[in-house]
Parts: structure tokens; sequence; C-alpha cells
């Protein structure tokens, strides 16, 4: 497994990388809720909401530059644009490695 989260790339957007733990706290203050209502589209089998939710996803992505996960979001969007059902295990995989990473981050964060 390759690193979620471009470290490089967060710094080059913020200007500073002290404020991933931050930015990576509020990540993961909304991954839950995300899980669930992913879980609720899905066996809904509610397309539009799913697309909705990996626009969300996938926005907070940039944000923390998990640019690994993005790209697996754009592949399921377009699987969807073309009618294809949403296959979410790997997205998933991706969002568990990217909760592992920032949940590390946080940790090793200094205390202010």
């Amino acid at each position: 497994m390759s690193s979620e989260i471009d470290l490089m790339k967060f710094e080059q957007s913020s200007g500073n990388l002290k404020w991933l733990p931050m930015v990576a706290a509020a990540f993961l203050r909304q991954l839950p809720q995300w899980r669930l209502d992913f879980a609720a589209a899905l066996a809904a089998q509610d397309p539009d909401h799913q697309v909705d939710l990996l626009h969300k996803i996938k926005g907070s992505c940039y944000a923390v530059a998990a640019y690994n996960t993005i790209e697996v979001i754009h592949q399921a969007e377009a699987a969807q644009a073309l009618g294809k059902p949403l296959a979410p295990l790997q997205l998933l995989r991706h969002l568990e490695w990217v909760e592992a990473e920032l949940r590390a981050i946080v940790a090793s964060a200094p205390a202010e």
C-alpha cells in the first residue's frame, strides 16, 4: 500500500504542513456519518445520493491531499455516469487507509 496522503501536495496547497492535523481531525469527524450515509444510499440503490456523497467525500479528500482515493472516486463517478453499478469495496478500502494515516497524523501532532 502506498501512502494515501500526499504531504508535498498538502504543503503546496495549504502553505504549511502544520495545518494538516487540524484538517485531518475535521475529516475524521465527518467520516462516520459519510459511512452511514453511503451504506444507506447503497442499500436503497439510490445512485443520485451515491453520486452526491462521492462528490462530498472527494472534496474533503482534496482538503487532506488523499489523491489515490480521489482517483478511485473519479473512476466510480465515471462508471456511474455510464450507468454501471457502483462497486464500493475499493473506495471503502481507500477510506480505511486514509483514516489510518490521518489518525496517525493527528496522534503525532504536537500539543498546543
